[in-house]
This record gives structure tokens, C-alpha cells and sequence, in this order.
């Protein structure tokens, strides 16, 4: 089963927030390790990594997500990213079975980075147990206080430098791992992904 992006009505406007430079979608839903979900049918589920982990990453080379017919379980191992040498776990932010994956990332990983909530989605999940799933996952204004969180915690990593973040609240760099010495990359990413 093909499961395509939703297509948003001519001009109309997804409820946007920007969370100290990162991109928090007001209706998506959020897992800790920094996936998200939204529902798009009655037990249709599509994720993808959250703006905060793309910008971590930066520019990754490689994504492995798993095939159609694995089922995924919620805040458990569900695909990698990589960058180089390096490799990143992340979780699913919901449970069930994978029916589709997108193709486009896979050829193209920095759609990922560059749209992470739109053409650069990851997976569609068939999720039986969908409304117990997302009441786990964080939103509003509780998604917010997270967000807020993990950049705070990523700041004690992060070189305080002039380009880390833009001095007018705009968005964050791009590359934030570009920030941290890469001898210390495995075990940043592995904390704020929870993997």
C-alpha cells in the first residue's frame, strides 16, 4: 500500500512554531527522541525526524529505514541516520506496521534535513492501537516545554560561537554537530535521540 503526503488546500497555513531557531508544527505530535506523528486516517500513521534532529545531524549521507511489514514498536530502535563514519539511532514515535516507506528520501537524504515535516517524511505506519499511541507523545504547549529543554541541553554541548544561532531568534544553524568536537558526536546524538 503507496501512501502519499496529504496535499494542504491552496494556501492555507500550517499552524507553525519556532522554538529558539527550531520548527515545532502545531499538529504534529512529538516523541522525546525526537520524532514525530501525525494521523491521517483512521489507524494511518506517517512519522519522520523532527527539526531539531535534522539540524543536529546536519547533513547526513545515509538513512536506513526498515522495510514494509516490520512492526515497529514505540520509543523502540526503528531506523539510522548516518553521517560519515558515524551512525545514529533513532525511535519511533508509534507503534504498528510499516506500509510505506519514502522512496525519495531514501535517493535523496538531505530531503530530510531541508523538509523534514513535509516531502522529507520517513515512513507510513498502520497503527492499531493509534489514540492510546499518540496520547504518549507530546504536543502543544507541553511540546514547547520540551523543545525548550533540549536546546537547553544542547547548548552545554554546543562551542558558543557567533553562528550557533542567529542573534534575532531566527532559525538555528543547519549543522549543529559541525559545533561539537566529532569524538564526542556518538554519545550527543545517542542522549538526545534516546537511542
Amino acid at each position: 500500500m503507496e501512501v502519499r503526503a496529504a496535499a494542504e488546500p491552496e494556501g492555507a497555513a500550517i499552524p507553525m512554531s519556532v522554538v529558539n531557531g527550531f520548527k515545532l508544527p502545531a499538529h504534529l505530535s512529538y516523541h522525546p527522541g525526537h520524532t514525530w506523528a501525525v494521523q491521517e486516517g483512521r489507524q494511518m500513521v506517517r512519522i519522520g525526524l523532527d527539526d531539531f534532529a535534522a539540524r543536529l545531524v546536519g547533513r547526513f549521507d545515509k538513512l536506513e529505514l526498515p522495510a514494509r511489514g516490520r512492526w515497529l514498536r514505540q520509543g523502540e530502535r526503528a531506523w539510522a541516520v548516518g553521517r560519515g563514519d558515524h551512525q545514529f539511532q533513532m525511535v519511533s514515535p508509534i507503534e504498528g506496521e510499516v506500509v510505506d516507506v519514502n522512496e525519495e528520501v531514501l535517493r535523496n537524504p538531505t530531503l530530510a534535513q531541508e523538509d523534514s515535516y513535509g516531502a522529507g517524511w520517513l515512513l507510513a505506519v498502520h497503527s492499531p492501537a493509534v489514540d492510546g499511541n499518540l496520547k504518549n507523545l507530546l504536543h502543544g504547549r507541553l511540546a514547547q516545554r520540551w523543545l525548550e529543554e533540549s536546546v537547553g541541553a544542547l547548548q552545554a554541548h554546543v562551542s558558543p560561537g557567533p553562528g550557533t544561532r542567529l542573534q534575532d531568534g531566527g532559525l538555528a544553524i543547519s549543522d549543529l554537530l559541525a559545533e561539537v568536537p566529532e569524538a564526542q558526536w556518538e554519545k550527543l546524538v545517542r542522549e538526545v535521540f534516546l537511542g
